[in-house]
């Protein structure tokens, strides 16, 4: 089965590709979209062809304990309906995938041009995309295609301890060891 990551956003697919291909190689797909929606969507078309296995990497935009439920339940449901549970799996990142580009000071000086300023760094722990957007002075889409021309040439090997990298990595080496389980 081909392993298949579906995230939203240029950027956060940029860095989960670069992480998670040395180990996957080529065979891995990693398929970025610009809104929810069309993560939900993606996946469980790509899910329908019995091929391959997915996770959805999901940011929850909200640090609150019952939206973070909601939203889990949502997307559970919303693939449950493909059958085969075994070959899907939810990861929630809080607040936003960007969150991965505030764990680690060089990559985010590397990708700003610059030292960032304490208030950036502590702020962006809690909302990335706001912090990104006031930098670099753009909205989403334009700020993606410069994130990622900033990341391109970026070693961001350390962040592959980052729970999100770790719960996926897991899902995939599971599979291709044949140790699959039936999680929600």
């Amino acid at each position: 089965m081909i392993p298949c990551l579906v995230v939203r956003g240029e950027v956060n697919a940029l860095v989960l590709r670069k992480l998670l291909e040395p180990e996957f190689g080529p065979e891995l797909r990693v398929l970025g979209t610009d809104v929810f929606s069309e993560s939900v969507s993606l996946a469980r078309s790509v899910l329908s062809n019995r091929k391959a296995i997915v996770a959805l990497v999901a940011g929850t935009r909200s640090a609150e304990l019952q939206k973070i439920r909601e939203l889990h339940r949502f997307l559970v449901y919303a693939l449950v309906q493909v059958d085969y549970t075994d070959l899907w799996k939810v990861v929630l990142v809080v607040p936003d995938a960007e969150v991965m580009l505030f764990q680690d000071r060089n990559v985010l000086r590397q990708v700003l041009g610059r030292e960032p300023t304490e208030e950036e760094w502590t702020r962006g722990q809690t909302e990335p995309l706001r912090v990104l957007e006031a930098v670099f002075g753009l909205e989403r889409i334009p700020l993606d295609e410069e994130l990622c021309r900033r990341l391109e040439p970026v070693d961001v090997s350390c962040l592959a301890g980052h729970f999100v990298v770790q719960q996926v990595r897991e899902f995939f080496q599971a599979h291709r060891e044949g140790r699959t389980t039936l999680v929600f």
